[in-house]
């Protein structure tokens, strides 16, 4: 449960974690379970309704009233620890031990195609401006902190979402700045990043020789590209 915004021993961690192994428990189950009075249960199970975490349905076990059966919401099953990053790190080792490290980029590549497709937001003829806007918006709506450059020619990002896995394969941050390539449609560079210790990873768009302010167009590629 540490890794919860409750503390194990809080009344709701221990609700929540109660539920967690039970899958469902009555209002006195949690009464056994607390040690407190039935008010002071319901204004815990309340607060954790208010908050989506727990949900309540109605059963009927032989006469009499029904009574309420609290469980646990999908969204609740985000607050226990995961370990996706574990699990990533250890696909990406394996696919480099067996297929070598050129086929592990050539398949992180793929998946920065399929990323581009779900950060890309104005179509192919919008202007670089829009692009930028419409990516760092879409980073943002996914708790990434960015911040677009003052002259508008790339951005930072103040959080690596793969922070774990990149330390161990520096073949990840290739794959964001090709994903970043695919969505803006131009040629970026990677200035420094979290990976190696910065605060901020710095995507900069590249431009082409000879052709003054004017970025390098790049081919927008699907994943099958």
């Amino acid at each position: 449960m540490a890794a919860t915004r409750f503390t194990s021993e809080s009344p709701a961690g221990k609700i929540l974690a109660y539920l967690q192994r039970h899958g469902e428990a009555t209002v006195k189950q949690f009464e056994e379970l607390l040690g407190i009075s039935t008010t002071a249960v319901r204004e815990h199970l309340t607060h954790l309704e208010a908050k989506d975490l727990v949900a309540t349905k109605l059963v009927r076990r032989g006469p009499g009233r029904p009574h309420a059966l609290y469980f646990l919401t999908n969204a609740a099953q985000d607050l226990f620890p995961k370990e996706y990053d574990t699990l990533s790190t250890m696909l990406l080792r394996e696919i480099a031990s067996q297929e070598g490290p050129d086929r592990l980029q050539v398949l992180l590549n793929a998946v920065g195609a399929r990323l581009a497709e779900e950060y890309r937001g104005p179509d192919a003829g919008a202007e670089l401006p829009e692009r930028l806007l419409a990516l760092c918006a879409a980073l943002e709506q996914r708790g990434i902190p960015v911040e677009l450059l003052p002259d508008g020619d790339g951005f930072k990002l103040f959080a690596c979402p793969y922070l774990d896995v990149a330390q161990e394969h520096a073949g990840v941050c290739s794959m964001e700045r090709r994903m970043v390539e695919q969505v803006l449609g131009k040629q970026i560079a990677l200035e420094g990043t979290i990976r190696e210790g910065g605060r901020s990873c710095h995507f900069t768009v590249v431009e082409a020789s000879g052709v003054g302010s004017q970025a390098s167009e790049l081919k927008i590629l699907t994943p099958d590209s």
